[in-house]
């Protein structure tokens, strides 16, 4: 009896001796984020990925993540959806250890970790997930929360960082990326390239290509901007390339004079790529588009070049709106659609005197909006996002139409000289960080006066259109608006400015 006692007693304390299970939610909550950014700072990444000729094998990579810690009170994760049947060998300030993924998620314990500067190495076999593999290219796409696919990372927008990249891809593929080639060491079968350094980018903006892509470039201002693509067609090269780059000069002249704040990136790339998800994506240095919405058929109408310069124009914007200031979280993932919208709307239309910008906008954005606001499922602007995972779910009708409605009463009710003086500040003082709406709103409001903030959180953060009623007063007519939901006697309307 006392042998199985003692024999008991000694389990008790193995137990309590082991280390304790890490409870781990999957994706990134925003209660995850909030502590992650109140304690890392300074981060970089330095990465390398070997892309082997052939789809069938997998590409394999390695990290070295730098940051620094204000103190060492939890453990530190790690977002990467890699293989979870892998103990990942990881060294954490030159101390080995196993890591098994939880959850999406590489827990690196509070007992390896310092105040201070930290670095973690670790290599990996990357999953094709966003890889978007093709027998003769690929092309990374992260946006929102997918670059933990590719690597293990911080993946929330507002701990931006600096990234380093190093590619070995077979010898006869090109590779482009945020950063410029800094290095090349080409062999019989494989090359090396090394990227500089991008400026601090959050995980999502962060993009490399590389495959058998043709490449032409044209100079600006002493600049030169390369386009990367796989179009064979001559005559097609011929009606399009020189189009394609005088409406990203008129749109980069353009920006720069009305922010007063010169292309922030250290180059601008495109990338055309046959059969992209998006007309689009504005990965700063390396920006994509359907290959198809840049290289128009000669019997293209008025109303497709109209569409391209606004693409162009759209994603140039991002540049400033979504890249150099980014959006903290990624609830607000509408607010860098409307200014780059905004923005494309004021670039283009001196392009196109034949047409009604404002009919236009109209017709683009209020039946659909209001179709949708006026239904009682519908959703606010400003929405509630508790885990990254869930990012897609944001998207739709409300933040497509409604948030570009907002945008132009926001610019009737302050003036546009104002807005345009609002912006600029707003840009200087969040560049390299994260910024949203409300934000704007007190740069707009320095009196700090209710009117801008009542409107503002009823067009924002309320959903539903507003009931009208009309009636007359002698000779007058009275129109009057109520909340959908009877929730308040009315809804602000902005006034025009004087």
């Amino acid at each position: 009896m006392k042998q199985c006692l003692l024999f008991m007693l000694f389990i008790l304390l193995l137990i309590s001796c082991s280390p304790p299970e890490i409870s781990v939610d999957k994706g990134v909550t925003e209660e995850l984020a909030v502590q992650r950014k109140s304690v890392i700072s300074n981060l970089s990444y330095d990465l390398n990925f070997h892309i082997p000729v052939l789809k069938s094998e997998h590409v394999t990579g390695s990290a070295i993540i730098r940051f620094r810690l204000k103190n060492t009170k939890q453990n530190i994760q790690l977002d990467f959806k890699g293989d979870t049947t892998v103990n990942y060998s990881v060294v954490c300030n030159k101390k080995p250890t196993e890591l098994r993924i939880l959850n999406d998620h590489l827990v690196i314990r509070k007992s390896l970790l310092k105040r201070g500067e930290n670095e973690i190495r670790m290599s990996f076999t990357c999953p094709d997930w966003s890889l978007n593999r093709n027998p003769e290219f690929l092309y990374t796409l992260f946006v929102p929360d997918r670059a933990s696919t590719a690597f293990p990372c911080f993946d929330q927008p507002d701990l931006k960082a600096r990234f380093r990249l190093q590619l070995e891809i077979p010898a006869g593929w090109q590779a482009v990326s945020n950063g410029s080639v800094s290095s090349r060491e080409a062999g019989d079968s494989v090359k090396i390239l090394r990227f500089c350094p991008t400026k601090p980018i959050s995980s999502y903006l962060f993009a490399f290509t590389a495959g058998k892509f043709d490449t032409i470039s044209r100079t600006h201002h002493g600049k030169s901007y390369v386009l990367y693509h796989r179009e064979k067609d001559e005559e097609t090269l011929r009606n399009n390339v020189d189009s394609i780059f005088k409406l990203l000069f008129r749109s980069v002249d353009w920006i720069e004079h009305y922010t007063k704040i010169q292309y922030p990136f250290e180059k601008y790339d495109l990338v055309a790529i046959p059969s992209f998800q998006y007309n689009g994506m504005e990965h700063p240095g390396a920006t994509y588009y359907r290959a198809s919405s840049l290289f128009l058929d000669a019997r293209a109408t008025r109303q497709h070049l109209l569409k391209r310069a606004n693409l162009i124009a759209h994603e140039t914007a991002h540049m400033w709106f979504g890249d150099l200031v980014s959006m903290p979280w990624f609830n607000e993932v509408w607010l860098k659609e409307v200014f780059a919208n905004f923005m494309a709307d004021k670039v283009v239309a001196p392009v196109f005197p034949e047409f009604d910008f404002d009919l236009l906008f109209l017709m683009a954005h209020y039946e659909a909006a209001y179709s949708v606001d006026r239904t009682a499922g519908a959703n606010a602007i400003g929405q509630n996002l508790a885990n990254m995972k869930d990012a897609g779910s944001l998207y739709g009708s409300v933040i497509y139409h409604k948030a570009p409605i907002v945008m132009k009463m926001l610019e009737q009710k302050t003036g546009k000289e104002k807005l345009r003086m609002g912006l600029q500040q707003y840009l200087k003082q969040y560049a390299w960080k994260n910024a949203g709406w409300q934000e704007l709103i007190n740069i707009l409001n320095p009196d700090q006066s209710a009117e801008l903030p009542e409107w503002s959180g009823s067009w924002i953060n309320e959903a539903g259109r507003p009931k009208l009623k009309a009636t007359l007063s002698g000779k007058n007519l009275v129109i009057q608006q109520a909340d959908p939901f009877d929730q308040c006697e009315f809804r602000p309307s902005p006034p025009r400015a004087s």
